[in-house]
């Protein structure tokens, strides 16, 4: 079991990684409101609390992630617990993360954060680092809050009923981070993905562990976002996310942001920002996870209009710019302030 804490400026965030690492939560004094994947028993969880007192269950996915859903969790949290609530426990995907973190932050002006991540995907990104986003009126993450989880276990056992595509869905997110921060990451994910298949739950400590470690070095560079450094753990997004939403929501998230690395791993070397062969070698890395890496490959109807509008409505976006973040080799990257129109020829680009 490995353990790392980061000393933010709002809070001190400690996440644990190994098998049995739940057992980390005999250490929480107070009272506890649970809230769960409607796919995840919360039985083990709840027994190793002193004190739980509402359990509220919701579905996973995507169109769970909406406001109304965190106003209706808000209002269980209030008639279901105590004036003397202290934290909340998120578990399940990283649906739960954003909606259960979005609850924690705005209720009482923050209760404190326990994030509980089931899905290797959540475990690797959205379980840490601080963001909350959710869905308003049909654009993604349009609403958002900082909100630091006090501690993160991601305890392996989860995993042993991981499926081929749930890993796919993850891998993506750790390729991400191999890709613009971490070269000695790339060469494991290589050298190691026939035990990455079959579960290795070593390989799969290590591979959590250093995706957190990446993460939150950057997160304690730019906690809030406002210094063009913690955009890199948006490499692919900004397409991915366009792509996601021109299936409604029917492409999975890794599965978009693979087709979003490449499209702007493509871009960048058009630009000369990146070296030849990145493109190739990322293309290469994707494969040998059944990642796609064009939309031809996802057998699934994409609206090119609802593509181009949801680029068009990023978050990001900042007169008529979006900063980006791109690779210049393996391990590296460099922001590019770019012009909308440029992002929707590539967007159509790749998309065709």
């Amino acid at each position: 079991m490995r353990r790392y804490v980061s000393n933010l400026c709002s809070v001190k965030s400690v996440i644990v990684v190994g098998n049995n690492s739940l057992d980390t939560l005999s250490e929480i004094e107070g009272e506890v409101s649970v809230i769960h994947s409607s796919r995840i028993d919360p039985e083990p969880v709840i027994k190793r609390l002193r004190r739980a007192s509402s359990i509220i269950a919701i579905d996973d996915g995507e169109k769970a992630k909406d406001i109304s859903v965190v106003l209706d969790i808000v209002r269980k949290i209030h008639t279901g617990s105590s004036p003397d609530l202290e934290w909340i426990v998120a578990l399940g995907g990283g649906t739960i993360m954003d909606v259960a973190g979005f609850a924690a932050s705005i209720y009482k002006r923050g209760i404190k954060l326990i994030n509980i991540p089931t899905t290797l995907l959540a475990m690797v990104d959205a379980a840490m680092g601080g963001k909350n986003g959710v869905n308003m009126d049909g654009v993604k993450n349009m609403l958002g809050t900082f909100y630091q989880p006090a501690l993160v276990i991601s305890d392996i056992s989860f995993l042993k009923s991981l499926s081929r595509d749930d890993l796919a869905n993850g891998m993506a997110e750790v390729i991400k981070y191999c890709i613009t921060l971490d070269k000695e990451l790339c060469g494991l994910l290589e050298a190691r993905y026939r035990d990455i298949y079959n579960k290795d739950p070593e390989v799969f400590e290590e591979i959590i562990f250093r995706s957190a470690v990446n993460k939150m070095r950057i997160v304690e560079a730019d906690e809030r976002d406002n210094m063009g450094i913690r955009i890199v753990l948006n490499y692919g997004h900004t397409i991915g996310h366009a792509i996601e939403a021109s299936s409604n929501f029917k492409i999975s998230h890794g599965k978009a942001v693979s087709i979003g690395m490449v499209c702007e791993a493509t871009l960048a070397e058009e630009l000369g920002v990146a070296g030849k062969g990145v493109t190739r070698y990322l293309e290469e890395l994707l494969s040998l996870y059944n990642l796609p890496r064009s939309s031809r490959e996802l057998g699934v109807e994409i609206d090119l209009d609802t593509a181009v509008k949801a680029l068009k409505m990023d978050k990001k976006r900042r007169r008529g710019k979006i900063l980006m973040p791109l690779p210049k080799e393996i391990g590296a990257w460099e922001r590019v302030e770019l012009d909308i129109e440029i992002l929707e020829r590539l967007l159509k680009k790749c998309l065709e």
